[in-house]
């Protein structure tokens, strides 16, 4: 009778790393994600709505800082 060699195959390895970076990738992502989440929830105070937007022009802020001039309230903050 006719002796049958049977030899395992070897794997390769591509899968293996393939599915390790896709991994890598995929945890990265999230706690991307989750960090964006928890910086949207803690918020700066007010809502950007709420906000009280100057429209000075930023060259006059800094000589108004500068000369030590007092800044006026704006109208809708004195008005409130």
């Amino acid at each position: 009778m006719a002796e049958i060699r049977i030899e395992r195959k070897q794997r390769s390895i591509r899968p293996l790393i393939i599915g390790l970076v896709l991994l890598v990738l995929m945890i990265w992502g999230l706690s991307k994600v989750s960090h964006q989440a928890e910086a949207g929830k803690r918020g700066r105070g007010a809502k950007t709505s709420d906000a009280l937007h100057d429209d000075t022009p930023p060259r006059l802020r800094q000589y108004a800082l500068a000369t030590g001039v007092a800044a006026e309230e704006p109208a809708s903050r004195a008005a409130a």
